[in-house]
């Protein structure tokens, strides 16, 4: 069992900023754009998990690579748009920023680990108070350099100094948390809304919470 922890992991999309609605209003958006005499779109749910990819290659297979580049670009700068017109919404999770002040106090490192595009991330340090709490260098996201999220986790172990089994990590997807887990990270704490804590349970977490405010400080003392 990890006697102490050393390091801490932070996810971005769907941890320290709840943001799935947005992602999901932006890919009906390009959907109807796509189909514009659609009656409707697919559910909320088709659209949670694929990358954008793989999405587009179901909705748009008659699109080329380089198409679907350039649409992926698209959707996320609707994306970008919709938090926009939202502000009172586009904040971090409750508790984060008393978290991070008590990752300092113990001088625990922290960093993020995100399967965020560039421009994506260049908005979250516009518009959150990222930069005070974790700088630009310690933010691993989807530069194309990554296999998966689980080389990005290894990534931000690496620039932090502390391996991975000695790291704090913190996700909200399954994949997320199963590389997480094959990997041998330390502990993993699952964040999401109540119902889903059995099946992050069920996928390998050790902890489950709804918000930051809920982290338990023990369990940076390695206590399962």
């Amino acid at each position: 069992m990890l006697s102490e922890v050393r390091g801490v992991l932070f996810d971005f999309n769907g941890t320290l900023f709840f943001d799935s609605r947005f992602h999901e209003e932006a890919w009906a958006r390009v959907y109807r754009e796509l189909y514009k005499d659609a009656t409707d779109t697919p559910g909320d749910s088709f659209f949670r998990g694929p990358r954008n990819d793989t999405l587009i290659r179901v909705i748009a297979p008659q699109m080329t690579e380089e198409e679907r580049k350039v649409f992926s670009l698209h959707k996320e700068a609707v994306y970008r748009e919709i938090c926009r017109s939202h502000p009172e919404q586009v904040h971090l999770v409750a508790g984060a920023e008393a978290l991070f002040e008590a990752l300092n106090r113990e001088r625990i490192p922290f960093a993020l680990a995100t399967a965020s595009i560039e421009d994506n991330v260049n908005f979250y340090y516009e518009d959150f108070p990222l930069g005070k709490w974790i700088d630009r260098s310690l933010c691993v996201y989807d530069d194309g350099n990554y296999e998966n999220k689980g080389a990005m986790h290894l990534e931000a172990a690496r620039r932090i100094g502390v391996p991975l089994s000695e790291c704090l990590v913190i996700e909200d997807s399954s994949k997320a948390i199963a590389y997480a887990k094959e990997n041998g990270a330390g502990i993993i704490v699952g964040i999401g809304e109540k119902e889903a804590h059995p099946r992050l349970y069920e996928e390998g977490v050790d902890h489950c919470i709804c918000d930051f405010t809920e982290f338990d400080l023990a369990w940076l003392k390695g206590k399962k």
